[in-house]
């Protein structure tokens, strides 16, 4: 028996070596999967690092731009105010040319009329000029 007894102990030794061995070998795929995975994170948490980093620096832009946008949004804003401005000008000076040219008209009307007028009062017509009398001697 002590042979038998020390055959299953020989085995038992083998068994317990080849589990001992197996479990050292996953062990040890079990921490090299583990190193991995760590190296994985570390690289992980850097690269959301960087990316909150060029969030903020984007954010930051964003704002300028956003702050930048409404300032030209106001002057174009302005710049319509004084557009609608001048082109209200530019209508009453319309208006107003066209009243001068309406008045340039009639006093030109006026003023031929007049013309007309004196020139019709200085001719003596034909029995002035039979009689004698100058058109001057008529206005005295």
């Amino acid at each position: 028996m002590d042979s038998a007894d020390s055959d299953l102990k020989t085995r038992n030794d083998e068994s317990s070596e080849q589990l001992l061995a197996a479990l050292k070998a996953e062990k040890e795929e079990l921490e090299a999967t583990l190193n991995t995975e760590q190296m994985q994170t570390v690289q992980l948490k850097e690269e959301i690092a960087q990316a909150e980093t060029r969030n903020s620096e984007l954010t930051k832009e964003l704002q300028a731009v956003r702050g930048q946008l409404a300032a030209e949004q106001s002057r174009c804003f302005k710049l319509e105010v004084d557009v609608a401005e001048l082109r209200q000008k530019l209508q009453s000076l319309d208006a107003l040319e066209k009243e001068v040219d309406l008045l340039r008209r009639q006093m030109a009307a006026s003023e031929q009329a007049a013309l007309d007028a004196k020139q019709r009062q200085n001719s003596g017509g034909m029995w002035g000029w039979l009689v004698g009398t100058s058109p001057d001697k008529s206005e005295s």
